[in-house]
């Protein structure tokens, strides 16, 4: 049979809970200083009751799924956008190139337009005069790049 004294103390274990439950005091001692306690002051100090926040509404293993979930959309969007700008950047790179490309190819067509005996450099370095065949095929690959290049 169990003794008066552990009575009393499964008691007083079981009622803590539901006085916390109720709420903490809140008072103010003599140098001002905020007292939260689960026992009211004694000697006259009046208290306020304060009501224990409420409970998650959701479990903390479930509000950790959830927090993984944000941070892996947050970085997929930042993978997003770098690759958007990395494909931007191509793009622009590309253009400019085709830019170059269209130049160059209208400035040696004007070249392969004029005179018929003229002399021309190759991209090696080295100086050729081409016949009216080679002139004609070249005029023919400088148009193809201008009508690829040059919208």
């Amino acid at each position: 049979m169990p003794s008066h004294r552990t009575l009393i103390l499964l008691t007083m274990l079981i009622a803590l809970p539901v006085q916390a439950a109720e709420g903490y005091h809140l008072w103010y001692d003599e140098n001002g200083q905020a007292v939260y306690s689960q026992f009211a002051p004694g000697g006259g100090v009046e208290s306020e009751t304060v009501k224990p926040p409420p409970p998650p509404a959701e479990s903390p293993e479930v509000a950790r799924q959830r927090l993984q979930q944000q941070l892996q959309r947050s970085a997929d969007l930042q993978e997003d956008k770098a690759l958007a700008a990395d494909k931007a950047q191509q793009a622009q790179s590309e253009a400019a190139a085709a830019r170059e490309r269209c130049e160059t190819a209208r400035k040696n067509l004007t070249v392969l337009d004029g005179r018929a005996r003229e002399l021309f450099r190759l991209p090696d370095g080295s100086v050729k005069r081409f016949s009216e065949e080679e002139r004609q095929a070249q005029r023919d690959e400088m148009q193809k790049i201008i009508d690829e290049n040059c919208k």
